[in-house]
């Protein structure tokens, strides 16, 4: 009599799964990139801050300044999407049809063009009438377009 042990791919994907601890996928405004500069030269709209020092005002509120949480309430207006996203990509590669770096940073360029179109349809609270006559808008984080365009994100695996 023989015996064969044939594990039919369960050691390979055991290595995979083990893997998936190291994986994550960051999306915001992650970095300044350049915002030293911009606040040394004053060109930035909200009194010499950085762009990432205006996201956190922006997402989080101030004494003076309202909250309006275009990265966390994006999450939460898009939670349901967000997780159909995130289970076709598991999905997909534990079938080995997606390879787990390019389905994540697919997963965070969603997400981040949400966060975009999040910011260009408008967040609530409504802007102070002063702060619309200074600014000629009445859009809110909507300005320069600085800020939308810095929101990106990042992986690894």
């Amino acid at each position: 009599a023989s015996i064969s042990d044939k594990d039919h791919g369960l050691t390979a994907l055991v290595e995979r799964v083990g893997s998936l601890s190291k994986a994550s996928v960051k999306v915001g405004v992650l970095d300044d990139r350049g915002g030293e500069a911009k606040r040394a030269r004053g060109e930035s709209p909200v009194k010499g801050l950085t762009v990432l020092e205006v996201a956190k005002v922006h997402e989080f509120g101030t004494d003076t300044i309202p909250a309006r949480s275009f990265i966390r309430g994006t999450v939460d207006e898009q939670e349901s999407a967000i997780r159909a996203d995130q289970h076709k990509l598991a999905v997909g590669w534990f079938a080995g049809k997606i390879d787990l770096g390019r389905g994540l940073h697919q997963l965070g360029a969603r997400i981040a063009a949400k966060i975009q179109q999040r910011i260009a349809r408008g967040i609530n609270p409504p802007l102070d009438a002063r702060t619309v006559a200074r600014k000629g808008s009445s859009k809110p984080l909507v300005d320069t377009g600085q800020l939308r365009s810095s929101i990106t994100w990042e992986v690894e695996t």
